[in-house]
C-alpha cells in the first residue's frame, strides 16, 4: 500500500488531544501512536464502519454528530446487529 502525504488544519485543543492520545498509548500499552497513525485508524473505522455520507444531514449539523446520530439509527450501510471486523 502506498501512502501519501496530506496537510490538514487542527486547532490547538485537536492537536493537544491527538499528542495526549499518543502519549497515554505510550504510558499504558508500551508503544506510542503519532498523529498521522491516529488520523489514519480514524479513517479506517469510518470505512469499516460504512459511512455513507449520502444519509448524513451536512446542512444542520457537525459531521461527526451527524455520523453518530446515523450509526445510532442504523444507516451506517450496515445492520444494527452486524459484528464489525477491524483490521
Amino acid at each position: 500500500m502506498t501512502k501519501l502525504r496530506t496537510v490538514t488544519f487542527l486547532t490547538r485543543e485537536q492537536i493537544d488531544f491527538l499528542d495526549k492520545l499518543g502519549k497515554d498509548a505510550l504510558f499504558y500499552k508500551g508503544s506510542k501512536l503519532s498523529r498521522a497513525h491516529i488520523l489514519a485508524e480514524l479513517v479506517d473505522l469510518l470505512m469499516e464502519l460504512g459511512i455513507d455520507v449520502k444519509q448524513i444531514d451536512l446542512a444542520h449539523g457537525h459531521l461527526a454528530g451527524e455520523i453518530l446520530k446515523a450509526m445510532n439509527n442504523g444507516h451506517n450501510g450496515q445492520e444494527k446487529n452486524e459484528e464489525t471486523h477491524f483490521h
